[in-house]
């Protein structure tokens, strides 16, 4: 599996999460851990930690412009006006990805990763 990530190539990774306290980080990163398959070629296995980590973070209000969405509860809206207030909030892709990575662009990418990683499913 990937070797240790320290919070100072996160933050190198993602300047967005830079603010982020070490051990916040270390946390988010070994929460990642356990969803990157042992299979993985060593340089996925670290961009989807890191990804994962990312996303994690994101959604817990950490970060950047996303983080502030999160933290708004806005990561899924597809429309807001002000006037009157009107939310539209987007529908799922039928190929969004599962549970809440689709909500923000490290999930999404961190699917891509899996994706690229899990063997397919054959149906016989």
């Amino acid at each position: 599996m990937a070797d240790a990530i320290t919070p100072e190539a996160f933050r190198t990774r993602f300047p967005a999460l830079a603010g982020i306290a070490d051990a916040v980080i270390a946390g988010a990163l070994a929460e990642a851990a356990p969803r990157v398959g042992a299979s993985w070629p060593d340089a996925d296995a670290r961009l989807g930690r890191m990804l994962h980590a990312a996303h994690t973070l994101t959604l817990d209000g950490q970060g950047g412009p996303e983080a502030e969405l999160a933290r708004a509860g806005a990561l899924d809206l597809k429309a807001l006006r002000s006037g009157t207030l009107h939310l539209e909030r987007r529908d799922p892709a039928p190929d969004a990805a599962p549970g809440t990575l689709g909500l923000t662009s490290y999930g999404r990418r961190f699917h891509e990763v899996m994706r690229r990683n899990s063997p397919g499913v054959a149906v016989v």
